[in-house]
């Protein structure tokens, strides 16, 4: 038995003096690539949450974004720049950003369909659906 208790507590006494390993020691991650395809690329038909009208046509591919108004003479209509993301986009310049829209997320209803939700830094202010 004693020759047990000695490697036991032998090895007690090394797990105590071994020295541990910082996390700095690792390498440091490696940055993520920009995403280049987002599931909000596309043609979106886009309605207004405030009162569920017509609001506009809304076209996203590769970083940029043009926006066609229901509404004559809006300033929201035009042309801008995107930055893509896994789940949506976030407006860079342009048009949208002008009147206040930010980003837009890509979730599903209820039929497991894709919505692009465009938001201001408030609310919710446009819902999209694929055309």
């Amino acid at each position: 038995m004693r020759p047990a208790l000695l490697a036991l507590g032998l090895l007690g006494f090394l797990i105590l003096v071994t020295p541990a390993l910082a996390q700095d020691d690792a390498a440091p991650p490696t940055p993520k690539p920009p995403v280049t395809v987002s599931p909000s690329e596309g043609n979106w038909g886009c309605i207004a949450l405030i009162d569920n009208t017509k609001a506009g046509l809304l076209t996203v591919f590769a970083g940029s974004y043009g926006y066609a108004s229901a509404t004559f003479g809006s300033t929201a209509s035009g042309t801008g720049s995107a930055e893509m993301g896994s789940d949506g986009l976030k407006f860079i310049d342009g048009n949208l950003t002008v009147v206040g829209i930010t980003y837009g997320l890509v979730t599903f209803d209820a039929a497991n369909n894709d919505v692009l939700t465009l938001y201001n830094p408030d609310k919710p202010v446009l819902s999209c659906t694929p055309r």
